[in-house]
């Protein structure tokens, strides 16, 4: 016996097999870009993500241009699905085009600006899990550049320090670290930051630092 919520999932696909169809037919019409529009967000809401960002792209190439708040929720679906695939980088340039569509005191704009730092953190993850230290430097110090306001940005310019520590850069590193101890004073990972601090000077030669810190 098909459920409420599966046959109300058929109907939405339906829906959406109907607005494909009528934007092939009348790719100039007016209607099209709103038609697109709501079959992209309803495709990501039955999380089908991959069709959603296809039909998210159409919006997107639409000739005349589609209207702003449509362009939103286009460069909306494919952030959010480039992200959840693991496209960091083009989740990054996405969310950009997302934030320059919307107002500054709009109440989505937040959330979309931690994604967008997310999307930056991520890469510099990925680039230290290759070994690419100074590739994950570079990402990790970006965060506190394009979103120095998020939560993820303490977290970030930590792991940025310790990539330095790794490729032996210890005045970068005692220099971020110092940073980090009088922006971030209550974060949990100020427990760390001491020994790192430690090492960072006893390379230096900063023996009196160094001691401090023991």
């Amino acid at each position: 016996k098909t459920s409420q919520g599966e046959a109300l999932a058929a109907l939405q696909r339906n829906s959406v097999d109907s607005a494909l169809r009528f934007a092939k037919a009348f790719p100039k019409d007016s209607r099209t870009g709103t038609v697109l529009t709501n079959a992209s967000e309803k495709l990501f809401t039955l999380r089908d993500p991959e069709r959603a960002e296809a039909v998210a792209q159409q919006v997107l190439q639409l000739d005349p241009p589609a209207a702003a708040a449509q362009r939103r929720v286009a460069w909306t679906v494919v952030a959010h699905s480039a992200f959840d695939k693991g496209r960091f980088a083009e989740a990054e340039q996405a969310y950009r085009e997302v934030l320059a569509l919307v107002p500054e005191k709009d109440a989505a704009r937040n959330e979309l600006v931690e994604r967008l730092a997310a999307s930056v953190y991520k890469q510099g993850e990925l680039s230290r899990a290759a070994g690419d230290n100074k590739a994950a430097i570079g990402h990790f110090n970006r965060v506190a550049a394009v979103a120095p306001t998020s939560t993820v940005r303490a977290n970030a310019q930590y792991d940025a320090a310790a990539a330095m520590i790794a490729l032996k850069d210890w005045e970068g590193a005692s220099r971020s670290l110092e940073d980090f101890r009088s922006r971030f004073p209550n974060h949990p990972l100020q427990a760390e930051v001491g020994a790192k601090l430690a090492l960072a000077y006893l390379e230096r030669q900063q023996w009196s630092q160094a001691a401090g810190e023991f």
